[in-house]
């Protein structure tokens, strides 16, 4: 099974260590070696700052394209909006980064994500992928 790693911080978060956000390199390359001497390591990417992202949506036949850094603040936000990596919806957290893992179950990918250093700083949310044949999920 294929699973997606995304790997989230909050840089507003007190809890979250001022040597992550310097180290973070350093942190995602181990994480990667380590998944990837296992055989399990499909693909994997760090995100560029959040201040670069470009959020796009159509409403009403509409394009809003809005510069980030998250696409759940600001005057184009919807109302609802939820953050995926604390239950507040009003958080700053963002993907730093995403793996995708070749794995034999959720278990295993449980596994591998509790070695990533973000599991124990912020959050890593684990999402399983789906061929065309499985689209019915």
């Amino acid at each position: 099974m294929q699973f997606q790693l995304n790997v989230y911080l909050d840089p507003a978060d007190p809890e979250v260590p001022a040597l992550w956000a310097r180290a973070r390199p350093a942190h995602e390359e181990a994480f990667a070696r380590t998944v990837g001497r296992s055989g399990e390591l499909v693909d994997g990417q760090a995100f560029a700052d959040p201040s670069t992202n470009t959020v796009v949506r159509v409403r009403d036949g509409v394009l809003r394209v809005t510069e980030g850094p998250y696409p759940g603040t600001g005057p184009e936000a919807q109302a609802g909006s939820h953050c995926v990596a604390h239950a507040d919806s009003h958080c700053v957290a963002h993907a730093t980064s995403y793996y995708v893992l070749d794995c034999e179950n959720l278990a295993r990918a449980v596994e591998l994500a509790a070695l990533h250093p973000a599991a124990r700083f912020d959050a890593v949310e684990i999402r399983p992928l789906m061929t065309p044949a499985g689209w019915e999920m």
